[in-house]
């Protein structure tokens, strides 16, 4: 469930505690920094002749926690022993998290990290009009290289982390609320006005939720075990069937690019094509 904002949030509440210490179970390596990439956690260690990277991505349920030693829980996959006396768990009920560590460029060369497009927070409107307008790369036979016309919906393109990452399920909804763009219009039919209007809200929506400490529901906590505000002031997420704040149409929802999604019949353009 984390995106962005979550990940955001763990990064910075974990950066003053984490920076400066050392991991006892990987040689006594140093942490340089507390990172993000994506949805991903990256904590940057020291290493000669090169960094070394102990990464996370929490996928459904996972939570990195900074506990005391003899703290015992059953959902605890991994457990560092911290030079300061405590450990930092990596604690996954759903077991679906994903933990790498090895040289930095090593880490880096996954297919995850290899593949993630422009971060959403760092994307530009020129990089946005970039990405939507230009045609993609296609692979053909004997290795040649076609260009193609983006097609599909403006939500599979917002979920699809080679274009722009970090966006997810419940941020792609509140975006797309925001910018009054259904869901199923195509991409390649945005006109400039609705790659603005995308822009911006991708902009506001992603801040309000970090300001608000990311949504918690379920399994999601901060590594404090504070809880985000997010999720209480959504405006559509998961509201079947309650009234838009906006135009008091009633909240559909419909699966579009494999995932549940809710939109207003009035008040996002209802054009597909």
């Amino acid at each position: 469930m984390p995106e962005l904002p979550e990940v955001e949030t763990t990064v910075r509440k974990l950066k003053p505690l984490l920076k400066g210490k050392q991991i006892l179970d990987l040689g006594n390596k140093k942490i340089l920094n507390v990172e993000r990439r994506s949805k991903a956690i990256l904590l940057r260690l020291e290493g000669s002749p090169t960094s070394f990277i102990l990464g996370f991505h929490q996928r459904m349920s996972g939570r990195l926690l900074i506990v005391e030693r003899d703290f015992k829980d059953k959902y605890i996959r991994r457990r560092f022993k911290l030079s300061d006396g405590k450990d930092l768990v990596f604690h996954d009920v759903r077991r679906f998290g994903v933990i790498w560590y090895g040289p930095a460029k090593k880490v880096l060369e996954d297919n995850y990290f290899k593949t993630l497009g422009t971060d959403a927070l760092t994307v530009g409107l020129q990089g946005m009009k970039n990405l939507i307008k230009s045609p993609s790369l296609e692979k053909r036979g004997e290795g040649t290289i076609a260009l193609k016309r983006r097609r599909g919906a403006v939500k599979a393109f917002l979920l699809d982390q080679k274009n722009i990452a970090g966006i997810g399920n419940i941020m792609a909804d509140e975006i797309l609320w925001k910018a009054k763009i259904h869901p199923e219009r195509k991409i390649s039919a945005l006109d400039e006005k609705e790659i603005l209007l995308l822009w911006r809200a991708l902009r506001s929506v992603l801040k309000k939720s970090i300001k608000l400490g990311g949504s918690t529901m379920r399994d999601w906590f901060h590594p404090d075990g504070d809880s985000g505000g997010y999720f209480e002031k959504r405006v559509i997420y998961g509201r079947e069937g309650k009234k838009c704040f906006r135009c008091h149409t009633e909240i559909l929802r419909k699966k579009i690019a494999g995932r549940s999604s809710y939109y207003y019949a009035k008040c996002q353009s209802c054009r597909a094509g």
